[in-house]
């Protein structure tokens, strides 16, 4: 782990506090524990088999499948997993993973905000009543929207998937260097392909596939791509908004 400026973190593809449970190996890497305020970020690899069941009584969850297939069970209700597809575990909900394959199931979390009575229990979710609330979106099946230097971003999880307090959304970068900017969110960002350079202030650090960024609130930085090919991350901020907000150095007591 790398600290730079303002508090901000740089993760590397093997950085994390590693945890098991069942057929979960979990990369513990943003928290309150290294730092962050309010959101927290969890890299899971998922073995073949059903996960233990996980409950946040009062933060909401937002998993994306970075690889692998499976089957997210909430509150009993199966959702189908495949890669570029994001969850939205509301708060109270119980959840667990079915990895149904024998390569590794890969799914980024992040809790908003982090939960300190989140649990973690063997006993098998209950069956499901009634109908199947919409929780699931592909990033396929939404716009890409512009963004600043040429950027361009598609919302995940957010309001129409009823998450009131979190953002989700993919972003692309194509080769450039944006201005620097600051938001009025804290961050996390799951580098999904693609490196490239993490500016903040006067200080700079590379990253590559794997990497894993913090951001404070009003923090200036900036992300390059030095080329070729264009870089894609996943990014998750709290409290909600949009990914094109951004603020120079001009306004920054707005």
């Amino acid at each position: 782990m790398i600290t730079l400026p303002g508090g901000c973190l740089l993760f590397d593809s093997q950085d994390g506090r590693v945890t098991k449970h069942g057929n979960c190996t979990s990369l513990l890497r943003i928290g309150r524990a290294t730092g962050a305020k309010h959101v927290s970020q969890v890299v899971n690899s998922y073995t073949e088999g059903r996960s233990a069941t996980v409950i946040n009584p009062s933060s909401e969850e937002v998993l994306y499948v970075v690889d692998g297939e499976g089957c997210c069970h909430v509150n009993g209700f199966p959702y189908d997993l495949r890669p570029g597809m994001g969850v939205f575990v509301p708060p109270g909900a119980e959840y667990s993973i079915e990895n149904r394959s024998a390569t590794a199931l890969v799914i980024v979390s992040a809790c908003c905000p982090e939960d300190p009575n989140r649990s973690v229990r063997d006993e098998p979710l209950t069956a499901a009543l009634g109908e199947r609330p919409q929780l699931t979106v592909h990033s396929a099946q939404r716009e890409k929207l512009p963004a600043t230097a040429g950027r361009e971003f598609c919302l995940m999880v957010d309001k129409d998937l009823g998450c009131q307090q979190v953002t989700q959304f993919v972003g692309w970068i194509p080769p450039s260097t944006a201005p620097f900017h600051f938001h009025t969110y804290e961050e996390v960002i799951f580098i999904l392909a693609g490196s490239g350079i993490l500016h903040v202030e006067d200080e700079s650090s590379p990253f590559t596939p794997g990497s894993s960024i913090y951001l404070p609130i009003r923090v200036r930085h900036c992300l390059e791509n030095p080329g070729p090919a264009p870089l894609r991350l996943l990014g998750v901020f709290y409290p909600s908004g949009s990914p094109a907000a951004a603020y120079n150095v001009d306004s920054r007591s707005a």
